[in-house]
């Protein structure tokens, strides 16, 4: 029987244990019992006379295991939009399975990754490319995993080498794949957790050059003859392009905007004018609405 071979059934039986016995559920991994049910790969590691190349082979068998977990999902997904009901529902099931093993994987790669075993990104390389393999609404079901994991995954983490390095490519690439018009609480997800994991003052967030976007700045109406309307949509100006504060009487005109709008504010907080409706799963199309006849409604809705 081959290494391969012995490996992946290994990599099998701790894949089904660790689904078996609930460990890919539980909101904090417990590296215990996922150091337990590997004990017989880390034995198989342990025992041979070339260390670093059965290491090696490990990754490979992790990695064409989490690909064929991929694969299954996204095949699954095509086969059922072209089957009958009976058929979709056997679907369904060989994507949960394929998405259980999904976890376990992450779960099982971290602790022996974290342990010394294998090498300390590959949870994340493996990450990577499942994440490219699969359709947008399953790259959110395995990074809610992702994000239960934080604490232990982020260990070590640095943003200029190491796992940090394929955190930031993963988390970047799914950013670039996810629809901004339809799917916007998952990038603010992926946003949050990247900030979540480097300090403030790490080089590769923090803007060096000062560099704004003056390119979307919302637009309002200037033929309107109104000085709180003015104020607030002269405000979004300062705030897209703040050099402008450093040019002329623009830091007057700034404090004079703003007080104007804040006394507003301060009168309005208790308006009776009913709350206009916003859709709280994230897939409104976000947007500056500046038209004046909607301004006095969103200045007393406090949910805008």
């Amino acid at each position: 029987m081959s290494t391969e071979t012995v490996l992946r059934r290994l990599v099998d039986q701790a894949v089904e244990a660790a689904i078996h016995e609930g460990i890919t559920h539980s909101d904090e991994l417990d590296a215990e019992a996922v150091i337990r049910i590997t004990s017989a790969l880390r034995a198989e590691l342990a025992e041979t006379k070339e260390p670093e190349r059965r290491q090696r082979d490990l990754e490979y068998v992790l990695h064409t295991f989490g690909v064929d977990m991929a694969l299954r999902l996204s095949q699954g997904i095509a086969i059922a939009s072209d089957s009958n009901n009976d058929s979709g529902s056997n679907n369904d099931g060989d994507q949960a399975t394929a998405l259980a093993g999904i976890l376990a994987l992450i779960d099982i790669s971290a602790v022996l990754s974290d342990s010394g075993v294998l090498d300390a990104s590959l949870a994340f390389t493996l990450l990577e490319e499942i994440m490219d393999m699969v359709d947008m609404v399953r790259a959110g079901d395995i990074f809610g995993h992702i994000e239960r994991r934080a604490s232990f995954l982020r260990r070590g983490v640095s943003a200029t080498g190491g796992k940090g390095v394929v955190m930031l490519r993963m988390c970047n690439g799914l950013l670039r794949r996810i629809p901004q018009s339809t799917m916007s609480e998952f990038a603010g997800r992926v946003q949050i957790f990247v900030a979540n994991t480097f300090t403030l003052s790490e080089r590769s967030g923090v803007n060096l050059r000062g560099d704004t976007d003056t390119m979307h700045v919302a637009k309002a109406d200037d033929a309107i003859d109104d000085p709180l309307y003015k104020s607030f949509w002269l405000l979004q100006r300062y705030f897209a392009d703040p050099k402008m504060l450093q040019t002329g009487d623009a830091t007057k005109a700034f404090v004079d905007a703003a007080t104007v709008t804040v006394d507003e504010f301060r009168r309005t907080i208790n308006s009776r004018v009913p709350p206009i409706s916003l859709d709280p799963t994230g897939k409104e199309n976000l947007r500056h609405l500046t038209a004046p006849a909607l301004f006095r409604m969103q200045l007393a809705d406090t949910m805008v």
